[in-house]
């Protein structure tokens, strides 16, 4: 230390005291490296060794400047009463003092940083580990997980039932492919909480058999199917499992590529119960333009609070040569798809 060196070697004399109670001696101390040494002044002999970083001040600002050699009351004092020597200890008390604090600050600074990042990585890490988690799931996994989240619902007792009317599923199959697509599924369900429709990873959308008593056309249906379209590719359906399977399932699908059993427990439910038909208007009607039907059926049959979207719905032009995507009959038979149900 810059303040050790420059006075290295510094002599001079003082009175020491072996404790506040004992004779006074004429001595003479030396700054050693890390020590004051304390001669007697007669006779030459050592009589002690002081540390530097020990060194107390008992009467700051006054002179003769005394000091002792720890906090103790007991420990030996000198008075000095040369101005130099009284310097370098003040100085060396002042070089020495902020090191014992700046090793404090610099280990709470370490901790605050540690602490730091430890909550930002709590709060960004969770999301940012979802994002990419879903966004590298490919195809076949997300039907997998979709499925299972269905069988999760579907399987548990008193739950809903898949609808297998095996002629009511051909006709669900036409409607489908006419306005969704071969890239879709489409299940209906009976039973359980009403929900109207919704969508689950894989591009599986479900369809509420309530829904299917409620409706009166083809066309209709073809609004929730397309709604429910809109919905899975503005957000992906893989980020609302992954948050709901939580951080350690979700790992364990990044790094092993499946979902622990528990994982989707309760999510097809609870994902069925915040199901909302999305209020897009201009999506859903350039898409009943693309498969030729006019938007109105769907627009007369949404439910209260959809009033904005009925109306935009309504005014939209129909299709100049627009053909039923399902005859009578197969609308018919469609909404006897749930005569049989899985068990």
């Amino acid at each position: 230390m810059t303040a050790l060196k420059k006075y290295k070697r510094l002599e001079g004399p003082a009175v020491w005291r072996a404790d506040p109670d004992a004779q006074r001696r004429d001595v003479v101390i030396s700054l050693g490296k890390s020590s004051l040494v304390i001669t007697d002044s007669r006779s030459g002999a050592i009589v002690s060794h002081w540390s530097l970083p020990a060194l107390v001040r008992l009467n700051p600002g006054r002179e003769p400047a005394v000091y002792a050699a720890g906090p103790d009351e007991a420990s030996e004092i000198i008075e000095i009463d040369d101005l130099t020597l009284i310097e370098a200890f003040e100085t060396i008390r002042a070089a020495l003092r902020p090191r014992v604090r700046l090793r404090h600050l610099r280990k709470l600074l370490v901790g605050l940083s540690i602490l730091a990042v430890a909550l930002a990585a709590w709060l960004w890490m969770p999301p940012a580990l979802v994002d990419h988690t879903a966004a590298i799931v490919p195809p076949a996994k997300r039907a997998e997980v979709g499925r299972a989240a269905l069988a999760d619902l579907t399987l548990a007792d008193g739950g809903p039932r898949l609808c297998t009317d095996p002629a009511g599923r051909q006709a669900l199959t036409t409607l489908r492919l006419r306005v969704l697509g071969p890239g879709f599924t489409v299940a209906v369900l009976s039973g359980g909480a009403a929900f109207g429709s919704a969508h689950l990873p894989g591009r599986l959308v479900v369809i509420d058999a309530r829904l299917l008593d409620r409706l009166d056309s083809a066309e209709a249906l073809a609004g929730y199917l397309l709604a429910e379209e809109h919905a899975l590719l503005t957000r992906d359906p893989m980020r609302d499992v992954l948050s709901h399977a939580g951080t350690l399932a979700t790992f364990r699908l990044l790094i092993t590529g499946n979902l622990p059993d528990p994982a989707l427990a309760g999510y097809a439910a609870q994902r069925f119960a915040a199901s909302r038909p999305p209020a897009d208007a201009p999506y859903l009607a350039e898409r009943f333009a693309a498969i030729g039907v006019s938007p109105a059926a769907f627009a007369v049959s949404l439910p209260p609070g959809f009033e904005a979207l009925t109306r935009a719905l309504a005014d939209t032009p129909a299709p100049t040569d627009q053909a039923p995507l399902l005859s009578d009959g197969e609308w018919l038979t469609l909404t006897q798809i749930c005569q049989t149900t899985a068990r």
